[in-house]
């Protein structure tokens, strides 16, 4: 009896389990397979991989998802943290105003973001011409179509996303451990290095590794700047299965694979430095 109740209120769940099912674990493991696959003769191989690696085109697309990842994230992530740190010390009519424009703005991606940038800061952008007829040099090195140029939008998306993960994780930093602190002669600077950062180092690790991997899996609005004149992962990924050319899905799978791997290495390298802190006594 205890086991058909049990039955009856996992039903609900049914649809959820059949959606992981047939559009999360089997094409990714088609694509495991794919990608180990000879495109000639359907074979077992490590080609694709290789060409991963060994064709500048790919390597190159590799290494630009990756240093544009690695420096938003470590960038996005700084100001995140100063962010939520005011955020949490606003009043609570402030930060209930302050929210529901956070929550706007992490949602503005994609289309609408790149869209804005050209506007504001393509080569005939409102700033760019603001600017010039001001005398101000301030864009003469910045130049919105190319790598360096996608940075700021890369950016500008990872401030609200970690900001919003970075608040609970403030808000658990209870107000007695700052009374204390106070009481022992503590300064602010002094609390938020002995006693803040180690017990938000968790936090901080988890919110890095979530903006690498939106970073790096990023490809509307790079398609929209760039189209397929630069490329990073999901750029060549997508070229490879719905290009003009001849479908090279065994590569576009060794791409998505790679793409996979580095993530994962990132969110393993992450909670190692976890665990570390943990044992350490760092955290609560």
């Amino acid at each position: 009896m205890k086991k058909a109740q049990n039955a009856v209120r996992m039903m609900p769940t049914v649809p959820f389990f059949v959606l992981v099912i047939f559009f999360l674990m089997l094409p990714f493991a088609n694509t495991i397979i794919q990608s180990f696959t000879d495109p000639e003769n359907g074979s077992f191989t490590l080609r694709n991989f290789i060409d991963v690696f060994a064709q500048p085109i790919y390597r190159s697309s590799v290494w630009n998802s990756v240093r544009i990842a690695l420096i938003s994230t470590v960038i996005g992530l700084t100001i995140s943290y100063f962010t939520a740190l005011a955020v949490t010390s606003l009043g609570g009519k402030a930060r209930r105003r302050f929210m529901p424009i956070l929550n706007m703005t992490q949602n503005f991606t994609g289309f609408p973001l790149a869209f804005a940038f050209m506007l504001m800061v393509g080569n005939s952008g409102f700033l760019i011409s603001a600017a010039e007829q001001h005398g101000l040099h301030i864009f003469d090195h910045y130049e919105l179509y190319s790598g360096d140029g996608l940075i700021p939008l890369f950016i500008y998306f990872a401030i609200p996303l970690g900001t919003l993960l970075l608040i609970p994780g403030f808000e658990a930093v209870r107000t007695e451990w700052k009374e204390a602190a106070l009481l022992l002669k503590a300064n602010r600077l002094q609390f938020w290095l002995k006693i803040g950062l180690p017990n938000l180092a968790p936090t901080l690790l988890g919110t890095a590794s979530m903006l690498f991997a939106d970073a790096i899996t990023t490809y509307t609005t790079v398609y929209m700047i760039m189209g397929s004149n630069y490329a990073t992962l999901p750029i060549k990924i997508s070229m490879m299965f719905s290009g003009d050319s001849k479908q090279q899905t065994e590569l576009g799978s060794a791409l998505s694979l790679t793409m996979v791997i580095i993530i994962l290495l990132v969110m393993a390298g992450t909670n190692l430095l976890k665990k570390k802190v943990v044992k350490g006594g760092g955290t609560r």
